[in-house]
């Protein structure tokens, strides 16, 4: 697997690439994203919101491919809860010819880490729609145990599902 590697996303990293990711069905499908057209004027913004946050932090998905790195998603860590120690995190593959590759697998791995050394957080949860099968296997795969199930939680195509939380007990 190539290296992947975290790193603070600014107004830098909002290519036309990363606009396309967040307009693309298949990559925003189990996400609320997918009730609105983005604009890069709306990712810019949404950046610096969580970059002036105490309590929401974004990291793009770089691997390093030929001496580059290359972004090829997110991860969000937050909002932290600084009194319980826990946070929530959410994520995506936006390159479609890197998904399926363990690289959702290795980012949450990471974020496990920047949580406990960087915030010294003790939990993390993941909402996860109950249809969205890789995102059940990458979270179970990286220890994630499914804590509870909300019924008929979310309308997606016109039917109601279940959406489940998944939580990691940091060590």
């Amino acid at each position: 697997m190539k290296k992947v590697i975290l790193k603070k996303i600014n107004s830098r990293n909002i290519s036309s690439d990363y606009v396309r990711w967040m307009n693309d069905w298949e990559i925003i499908k189990y996400t609320e994203q997918r009730y609105t057209r983005t604009h890069k004027k709306d990712i810019l913004k949404y950046l610096n919101e969580i970059n002036k946050s105490k309590e929401n932090y974004i990291f793009g998905i770089f691997i390093k491919n030929n001496n580059k790195y290359i972004h090829v998603g997110n991860i969000k860590l937050g909002s932290i809860n600084f009194n319980h120690k826990r946070a929530d995190i959410s994520y995506f593959v936006g390159e479609k010819k890197f998904q399926g590759k363990g690289i959702a697998k290795k980012a949450i791995s990471e974020i496990i880490l920047i949580a406990k050394k960087r915030f010294n957080l003790k939990k993390i949860n993941a909402g996860v729609y109950s249809q969205n099968k890789a995102s059940i296997k990458v979270l179970r795969s990286n220890g994630f145990k499914r804590e509870a199930i909300l019924k008929s939680h979310i309308i997606f195509n016109n039917k109601r599902y279940n959406s489940y939380i998944y939580g990691y007990i940091i060590k």
